[in-house]
């Protein structure tokens, strides 16, 4: 009987490159089934919890829809990932989930970032990638976890519920996830350019919700999808200066008439929701991407600024320059009710940052205090500091405020940074786009609360990961293993 041939080199590499596409093959049908089972199971989850049988037809109208959705979510992954800055504003429209820290957005987020990493462990790929923002995101989280710890331990109020507090450090650290999730996915211009353009839509539905609705709020103010004006009007600012940057980076004329119909949509439902310090914002942000874009756009944003007091709507002007009034019988002057409980809700805040300014008084705990220190003052303040940097400050302490001033100035070194290694004049624009989005979630955090909330920052920190895939481009790539047959 004679021996069998052996395989030389070339043979025994197809073989292997054979089962290798063959484990593909078959990892990618195992991801498809499981994506299936767990649609369905979600599904009937939602189902048992959300509804009851013999309901109304529309109801069921609605599970098919979210049910298909969520299908195309889980076998598309990517699609998903797309849909996260147009759907991101309207979550409060959906049902809410009947079970603690679990949301429409965390279903939304987990779903395509777990679909998508499934196949990637299974074909032997890799998932994380380094990011700059990754190490300080990661210690502000831990930093408000230990400020929950502290606060539950010694509650500085009559109260400190850690279940309850717990669950909003859970809810509001969701929010950088989007962040750790685009950065994963996103690799490369063609999917920077996608979710950048994404962000478009986004702004556009949110603007044609708030005028549609107009100013149907609390007020005479909007509140659009989001439901609150100050946070409508955050939103809006941010994403307004981001498409107006991308207007340079769009040679068609057409298309750029486009982008400036959304530009205008976006500005005039910020007008809409009547929020001094979204207009603000958004103010400071265009004059920035005109600055750093053409001489034509800084023109153009100077000369409606400058005419501004032609054609703002009365309601405007009395809000942007009511902030005092005259005192009845007197010839004094004293702040406007909104501007008085806004500054005596800072003196109160200052009061229990100078009882607590290392340690805080707890991550959102605040509420719990600020009654009590208001009360000792003889003042009517609000629930909130409507400061983010008193809020950190406040609740977290000095190192609570630096880490978040250490933040904001990282996405600002990351955005300058990315738009002198961006090769295209989209991408430069996206990082013009960026920094002037850092520039306006700064000055929007100065006149409240907007940091954590995912409904405006969720779209941010995904161009944050776009900036960060840039400079992931520019390394080199790692050197690959030398193959087993030319070592043997």
């Amino acid at each position: 009987m004679t021996a069998t041939t052996p395989f030389d080199t070339a043979e025994l590499r197809e073989v292997r490159e054979a089962a290798r596409r063959h484990a593909q093959a078959l990892s990618a049908g195992l991801a498809t089934v499981l994506g299936t089972i767990a649609a369905l199971a979600a599904v009937s989850a939602f189902a048992v919890l959300d509804y009851h049988f013999n309901q109304a037809a529309h109801r069921l109208v609605k599970i098919l829809i979210g049910a298909a959705a969520f299908g195309g979510v889980l076998a598309w992954p990517r699609v998903g990932l797309l849909a996260i800055p147009i759907v991101t504003p309207f979550l409060p429209w959906l049902p809410m989930l009947r079970i603690p820290g679990l949301n429409p957005q965390n279903v939304l987020l987990g779903s395509v970032f777990l679909t998508w990493a499934l196949a990637r462990v299974l074909n032997r790929q890799d998932v994380f990638r380094p990011g700059r923002l990754g190490a300080v995101i990661g210690a502000v989280v831990a930093l408000a976890a230990l400020s929950v710890v502290r606060g539950a331990a010694v509650p500085t109020g009559y109260e400190y519920p850690a279940d309850r507090t717990a669950l909003v450090w859970f809810r509001s650290s969701v929010a950088f996830s989007v962040y750790f999730i685009t950065l994963a996915m996103a690799r490369g211009e063609r999917d920077r350019r996608r979710l950048t353009w994404a962000v478009t839509p986004g702004l556009l539905a949110e603007a044609a919700c708030t005028i549609l609705y107009r100013r149907n709020g609390r007020g005479g103010r909007a509140v659009g999808s989001i439901g609150q004006s100050n946070e409508l009007g955050a939103f809006l600012a941010l994403y307004t200066v981001m498409v107006a940057a991308l207007l340079p980076a769009v040679r068609r004329w057409f298309a750029r008439l486009i982008l400036l119909g959304m530009v205008t949509a976006g500005a005039y439902a910020t007008i809409l929701s009547v929020s001094r310090g979204a207009i603000v914002a958004m103010v400071l942000g265009l004059l920035y991407v005109g600055f750093k874009s053409s001489r034509i756009l800084t023109l153009l944003f100077v000369a409606v600024l400058l005419t501004g007091p032609l054609w703002a709507p009365d309601y405007l002007k009395e809000r942007m320059t009511g902030t005092q009034r005259a005192v009845e019988g007197t010839d004094e002057v004293e702040l406007e009710n909104s501007a008085q409980l806004r500054v005596d809700t800072w003196k109160a805040t200052m009061t229990v940052i100078g009882d607590h300014p290392i340690d805080g008084v707890g991550f959102a705990g605040l509420a719990y205090v600020l009654p009590d220190a208001g009360e000792a003052l003889g003042l009517e303040v609000k629930d909130s500091s409507h400061n983010t940097f008193l809020r950190f400050l406040a609740e977290m302490g000095v190192f609570g405020l630096g880490l978040f001033c250490f933040l904001l100035w990282k996405c600002w070194a990351l955005a300058r940074d990315a738009g002198r290694a961006a090769r295209t004049p989209f991408d430069r624009q996206m990082c013009v786009g960026l920094s002037a989005a850092v520039l306006a979630l700064a000055v929007s955090c100065l006149f409240g609360d907007r940091f954590f909330n995912i409904a405006i920052t969720g779209s941010f920190w995904m161009i944050c990961a776009l900036a960060d895939d840039i400079l992931l481009g520019q390394r080199p790539a790692p050197l690959s293993r030398v193959p087993q047959e030319a070592r043997a």
